[in-house]
């Protein structure tokens, strides 16, 4: 077989090869972004469940406050003074504790969901360098057919130049050594 059909085979196989590496890049790039999609979807879910138990605590609290209220009016106290007044203060201290609690809960739980996507960029990266090394290794290791070009040694017969690089018997790309 002449030596140009075999370089050209040798180039498609590596052109293909770049062109299924890409593919893969972009497939995982795409796998990225829905993960990091599901991972915001899940910091939304949790900041709406801290707005729900917030909302819900807020609920306790008027209902807590207008029970004090309501028991003082009954007794013919004032509930702006005294007793009363130190038992609403008390009713808001726990509240506003609650709602720190559940601010630095929510703040945690989103802080985790944050490394998790950025640990899911990093993965990425770190598959996309493995393919590049991947790839390159292979068309260093299957350029078997380089000293054709190079020609043959005036005291070495003609036509019997054999092929360098590679590894073992093969001349790359699943082709052999003449």
């Amino acid at each position: 077989m002449p030596i140009a059909f075999l370089l050209a085979m040798q180039a498609a196989g590596m052109v293909v090869d770049y062109i299924g590496n890409n593919e893969q890049i972009a497939m995982g790039r795409l796998g990225t972004k829905i993960q990091q999609a599901g991972i915001q979807a899940n910091i939304d879910a949790s900041r709406a469940q801290a707005a729900d138990e917030s909302v819900e605590a807020m609920k306790n609290l008027r209902q807590t406050i207008g029970s004090q209220i309501a028991i003082q009016a009954a007794k013919g106290t004032s509930s702006a003074q005294g007793s009363s007044a130190t038992i609403r203060a008390d009713s808001v201290n726990a509240f506003n504790n609650d709602e720190r609690a559940r601010r630095m809960n929510l703040l945690g739980r989103e802080a985790g969901l944050r490394a998790n996507m950025v640990l899911t960029g990093m993965h990425q990266l770190t598959s996309e360098t493995q393919l590049g090394q991947a790839m390159t290794r292979r068309f260093f290791d299957n350029m078997g057919t380089t000293a054709y070009l190079a020609g043959s040694d005036s005291k070495k017969t003609p036509g019997k130049v054999k092929p360098t690089g590679g590894s073992g018997s093969s001349a790359g790309f699943g082709l052999t050594n003449v």
